[in-house]
């Protein structure tokens, strides 16, 4: 046994604030934890969307049973060409929150920019599933939670540190 008394924090505060609970990276906190894990899911999610995209573009000739129309060639490029844009879209947010989460140097920003990006894009997206015949509101109500979801994690990014 020691006789020597144990050193105490000078308030209570002091204790509590070195002890976390929490399974969220002590870099980030609880609400940017979740904005990273929600735009990781996001942008794998848009990963998978631009690999379909990209491969309906490819085989668009192979729908017509008989003789394809002779600008079949031409049809696919525009879907080709957004395609590849989702796939980088995508990427760049799954890699952007492993980046968040390794706490690299300006993951915050970029990431922050393309979640903004990815909010504007779902905005324009839902508002064009509604305003063209026949309007799609499931396709609509899903666009924007994804508006919400990546408008709020680019506001968790993007903040000042505190």
């Amino acid at each position: 046994m020691t006789n020597r008394r144990p050193i105490r924090a000078a308030s209570a505060a002091g204790v509590r604030a070195r002890t976390s609970h929490s399974l969220a990276p002590s870099h980030l906190g609880e609400a940017t934890a979740a904005a990273t894990v929600a735009v990781m899911v996001g942008g794998v999610a848009l990963l998978i969307s631009g690999i379909g995209i990209v491969v309906m573009a490819l085989t668009i000739g192979a729908r017509y049973s008989g003789d394809p129309p002779p600008n079949v060639g031409s049809l696919a490029v525009l879907p080709a060409i957004l395609g590849v844009l989702l796939l980088l879209l995508g990427g760049g947010l799954a890699a952007g929150g492993l980046g968040v989460l390794a706490a690299s140097r300006r993951a915050r920003l970029v990431t922050g920019v393309l979640a903004a990006v990815a909010a504007g894009l779902s905005a324009v997206g839902a508002v064009l599933a509604m305003i063209n015949a026949p309007p799609d509101p499931v396709v609509a109500v899903a666009l924007t939670v994804a508006t919400l979801v990546f408008g709020v994690s680019a506001l968790l990014f993007l903040r000042p540190r505190r």
